[in-house]
């Protein structure tokens, strides 16, 4: 009886939540429905385990670099002569903590302090940077995993946000804080704050800055750590979501903290690691959920309840490699501008990364090449000379790519007469068609 209701609810659910917009449906359903879709795709993620292990795998890389990375960042901002924000920002990262939050944080500071980046040598600093730049790599394989990025871009990119991530952005984040904090209590707090009204609204709107500043910190990863193009709008609601998520987390966490005397008596002397390992595994897989968020938000117009994003056929991606090929032959030959994967997608009506999913097997077999720094699809063999059946080919190679063998599986030779036949029909009708006469034929009926 119970199994039944729980049934029903969940087909309810289903049907309300994944139901085709109507005309006469309010203004602010479908900001709610998109809403409820993300959070269903997202808890189905969870689900399957592979954002767990994720978060585990940087739990494990940020412990081996955190003391190498906050001595780097600590011998860069001390020429800005704002070091000392590293300790504030440890004691707000590790807050949830209580006592054992400060008690790691004094720990690592005067360890860090004690590291002398001048007396290390050529090699020493070189092992600093590598730690540093394993730690962004780890991260940014993360986040290319979630958007199902398979390229890791090209050196220059990697480099811009190796640059901006580990050194640029904690800079600029430390300086925006100071210089928010310089402002706030010397010219707003004189000169419009002398209104006792206004001064308080000033003092109360300041709380706010951290979390804004959380936020914008957030959504700058987002933008620039994975290796595709991401939108700022989505940037910005994965931002704000995991500022969320991190602020509620953190109050669950402390209250946790404050509350439970189990693990001090289970580990004692090593509790303090025990909760510091736990937060930093919280902390991360809210970053790799709010990446998620980012990810399906930007890509909101293909979600799928069942695989997150919609998922192609194999004839689906026949069709789509075959229109693929005809569009940017096209423009080739008639001097229109390029594809790029972003208007591949409209016209093709599936997500820019699964149009470089499936551009990728045509690029390296030749037929297609990425070309410039914004990536546009161009042919790289003549479209009289790109068989259509050579096209199938190569999507049938991918497709198999890690399959078993044929000769393993079972057969019976009526069947594989029956196949054959089918086999033989479709080279029969497409002979030796190319993309040249796809595009002829497409220009004879217009």
């Amino acid at each position: 009886m119970f199994g039944s209701l729980v049934s029903d609810l969940q087909a309810r659910l289903t049907r309300e939540i994944w139901a085709k917009p109507k005309e006469d449906d309010p203004f602010f359903r479908r900001p709610l429905v998109v809403a409820a879709q993300i959070f269903w795709v997202v808890v189905r993620d969870l689900l399957t385990g592979q954002a767990n292990l994720r978060a585990m795998s940087l739990v494990y890389t940020t412990l081996l670099a955190i003391v190498p990375v906050l001595a780097l960042m600590f011998a860069i901002l001390k020429a800005f002569g704002i070091d000392d924000q590293i300790e504030t920002l440890m004691l707000e990262f590790l807050a949830p903590m209580g006592a054992q939050g400060v008690e790691i944080t004094e720990k690592t500071i005067a360890f860090v302090q004690q590291v002398n980046i001048s007396v290390l040598g050529s090699v020493g600093l070189v092992f600093l940077i590598y730690t540093l730049i394993s730690l962004i790599q780890k991260i940014q394989a993360a986040f290319n995993s979630v958007w199902q990025v398979t390229s890791d871009g090209s050196l220059a990119k990697q480099m811009a946000a190796y640059v901006s991530v580990g050194l640029l952005g904690p800079l600029v984040l430390f300086l925006a804080i100071g210089v928010i904090a310089t402002t706030a209590s010397s010219f707003l707090m004189d000169t419009v704050g002398a209104f006792g009204p206004i001064r308080v609204a000033i003092e109360e709107a300041s709380k706010l800055v951290p979390f804004i500043m959380t936020m914008s910190a957030f959504a700058f990863l987002y933008l620039v750590v994975p290796n595709t193009r991401v939108k700022l709008s989505a940037a910005l609601v994965g931002g704000a979501i995991t500022g969320l998520m991190w602020v509620a987390t953190g109050w669950a966490f402390a209250t946790f903290v404050g509350t439970s005397a189990l693990y001090a008596a289970i580990y004692s002397a090593f509790v303090s690691v025990v909760l510091f390992m736990i937060w930093l595994y919280a902390a991360w897989l809210i970053v790799l959920v709010g990446c998620s968020v980012t990810y399906y938000f930007q890509n909101r117009a293909h979600l799928s309840p069942e695989s997150g994003l919609m998922r192609l056929t194999l004839d689906q991606v026949k069709r789509i490699c075959l229109v693929l090929l005809t569009v940017i032959h096209r423009s080739f030959h008639t001097g229109d501008t390029s594809w790029t994967s972003a208007r591949l997608s409209r016209r093709l009506g599936i997500p820019p990364q699964t149009v470089e999913l499936i551009a990728d097997p045509l690029r390296r077999a030749g037929l297609v090449a990425w070309a410039g720094a914004d990536k546009r699809l161009v042919p790289t063999k003549p479209a009289d000379m790109t068989q259509v059946k050579e096209v199938l080919a190569i999507i049938a190679i991918d497709d198999h790519r890690g399959a078993a063998d044929d000769t393993t599986l079972g057969s019976d030779v009526s069947v594989d007469t029956l196949l054959q036949s089918l086999t033989d029909a479709e080279s029969s009708v497409l002979k030796e068609a190319t993309i040249a006469d796809l595009i002829s034929k497409d220009t004879a009926a217009s």
